[in-house]
């Protein structure tokens, strides 16, 4: 969803409101099927526009320890200026976004948010049992006789 704020540059306008259930780019649409909920304002700064909110969902994951499918609830705050003095070119290296045709990206920028917020190791529940490494029953489902 690309958002224009080109009307903010003028004297009308002080902020725009976003909600809505944004739909996710292909390589995280397996994750998040239904999508997240996008709550934002968008408001002027010098020379760009500061955009501030969160993206509310819930993630298909599986857990590590018992190899089961579960869902997460995420939720990921966005704060995140954006200039027309940054290039796109130098987006990369820039602590500010570029502001590029006063266009904003909510699909690139929630997308991002959501690739960090990902963990590094999601478990279903801290008192999962996780899987037998002698026999692969699951213990949270099952007692194994191993020791």
């Amino acid at each position: 969803m690309k958002v224009s704020v080109e009307r903010l540059f003028g004297r009308d306008v002080e902020a725009i409101e976003v909600d809505e259930q944004l739909p996710l780019r292909v390589e995280l649409r397996e994750r998040y099927p239904n999508g997240v909920r996008v709550t934002a304002k968008i408001t002027k700064i010098s020379r760009g526009v500061y955009v501030e909110g969160s993206a509310v969902g819930v993630e298909a994951e599986t857990c590590v320890r018992c190899l089961e499918p579960f869902a997460r609830g995420v939720r990921v705050e966005i704060a995140e200026p954006f200039s027309e003095d940054v290039s796109a070119a130098d987006a990369l290296t820039a602590d500010l976004s570029p502001l590029v045709d006063r266009v904003i990206d909510l699909d690139a920028l929630v997308g991002e948010l959501l690739e960090v917020d990902e963990p590094m190791a999601a478990i279903c529940g801290e008192a999962c049992l996780g899987i037998c490494a002698a026999c692969g029953a699951n213990r949270n489902l099952e007692r194994c006789t191993c020791t």
